[in-house]
């Protein structure tokens, strides 16, 4: 059987499963804690790699995100007013 292009891919991806990986059944009890237990030890690997930001600079990244909100909701009430006042004068007319 010719192989798809997704099996070709994914046979050139560590730890990745191929379409004949997937007829194999059931896996073992073992398998499944080994796998668990794997997936546990790279995310403890990943997590220690995370620069996490301190409060200064969280403090300051939601001040902006609470500004540029206030201007956007500002700006979209505007427009929102005068495209309604438009609205009304022409069809009042």
């Amino acid at each position: 059987m010719a192989k798809t292009i997704k099996d070709r891919l994914l046979e050139r991806l560590p730890g990745t499963r191929t379409a004949t990986d997937e007829g194999r059944g059931a896996v073992s009890t073992a398998g499944v804690v080994q796998r668990v237990s794997g997936f546990y030890r790279e995310w403890i690997t990943e997590m220690k790699k995370v620069t996490w930001p301190g409060r200064k600079d969280t403090a300051s990244s939601t001040a902006v995100v609470i500004v540029t909100v206030l201007i956007i909701v500002a700006f979209l009430g505007l427009v929102d007013f005068a495209l309604g006042k438009i609205t009304q004068s022409i069809l009042s007319f």
